[in-house]
């Protein structure tokens, strides 16, 4: 197998986890905003559990975000 073949093979398979990446990484970061923003929505936990939460999100989404941008950009 020649090595232009296995490139191909290799994005072709990027190419889908890419997009998985980039999705997950708004679904972290919009619901952390959206915990922090929207008092009402899982009204039963108490605000410091609801604020450390949002935070753990937007943390990670924030890793999520980085990791993406370092595979897209090698890619």
């Amino acid at each position: 197998m020649f090595s232009d073949e296995r490139i191909r093979r290799k994005k072709a398979v990027k190419q889908p986890l890419l997009i998985l990446g980039a999705a997950m990484t708004l679904i972290y970061l919009g619901l952390g905003a959206w915990l922090f923003l929207d008092k009402n929505f899982l009204p039963g936990i108490q605000t410091e559990f609801r604020n450390i939460f949002a935070t753990m999100l937007f943390v990670y989404g924030f890793f999520r975000g980085w990791r993406f941008w370092q595979d897209y950009r090698t890619h």
